[in-house]
This record gives C-alpha cells, sequence and structure tokens, in this order.
C-alpha cells in the first residue's frame, strides 16, 4: 500500500540518521514565527551547538519544490527521495547559505523571477555533488 506523507517520513529518516550519526536530535516544528520552517533541530554531538534543519521529501525521483526567497542561510536543508519501501532513502544535504550561492545553478529557470512562486524548485540531478554531505550541518 502506498503512503501518502513523504513530508512526515522524510522528517523521520532524517532524524533517524542524524541520531544514528551521534546528534541529538529535537522533532517538531511547532513554536513561534522565529521557527517557522524549522522541522528538526539537530545538536552537534562534539560542539554542542544547535543547527536548525529544515526537510523537503519527495516519495520519487522529482523536483522539490522550494522557493528561494524563502531560504534561510543560517538553516541547513536535507533533500530527501524516501523511495519506495524496500529501497533505500537518498539524502542531499546543503546549508541555506550554499542554496542561495549556487541558486542559478540549481533552481535554473525556476527560482526567483520565476511567475508563479509555490512552482519554483530543483531538480533532484543538480543535488547529486551534496548526496549524503551529512558534514555540512557541522560548517553553519
Amino acid at each position: 500500500m502506498p503512503y501518502k506523507n513523504s513530508g512526515f517520513a522524510g522528517e523521520m529518516l532524517v532524524a533517524a540518521e542524524l541520531s544514528r550519526l551521534g546528534y541529538e536530535v529535537l522533532i517538531g516544528n511547532v513554536g513561534s514565527r522565529r521557527t517557522v520552517g524549522v522541522d528538526l533541530a539537530a545538536v552537534h554531538p562534539a560542539t554542542g551547538k544547535t543547527v536548525s534543519i529544515s526537510v523537503k521529501s519527495l516519495k520519487s525521483r522529482n523536483a522539490f519544490l522550494i522557493n528561494p526567497d524563502r531560504v534561510k542561510r543560517d538553516f541547513v536543508y536535507v533533500f530527501v527521495i524516501t523511495n519506495p519501501a524496500g529501497a533505500l532513502s537518498e539524502f542531499f544535504v546543503l546549508s541555506g547559505r550554499t542554496l542561495l550561492r549556487n541558486q542559478a545553478k540549481l533552481w535554473r529557470g525556476y527560482g526567483a523571477n520565476y511567475k508563479y512562486p509555490t512552482r519554483r524548485g530543483i531538480q533532484w540531478r543538480r543535488l547529486e555533488p551534496w548526496r549524503a554531505r551529512w558534514g555540512e550541518i557541522g560548517r553553519v
């Protein structure tokens, strides 16, 4: 039976992977206006620094809908392709700073100047250089 909530599945997969890597993970996106867009918070095991994480999920390889105007420089963005049950999930990890620095390359014609803001996005293939780059979290 296919699942419908790839967003929740993606958040749980990212939380599990971060936990496996030694991070303390705080789950939930409830809070004030300052926490809008925060799906998880991760506490670095060595430094104790807390990082805000936004998770973007797809059930299969496609385009991730994300508006560059809403990207926060000090967040980490984890893009997840959850894939069907029994298949491994795919993770792409970038800082908001990196996303914005590579905006033209990542969004191409579907970025900030695309006339339909709700359809702005990144094709999953363009994220390939950041596949499983969990070390990016420690650089924020």
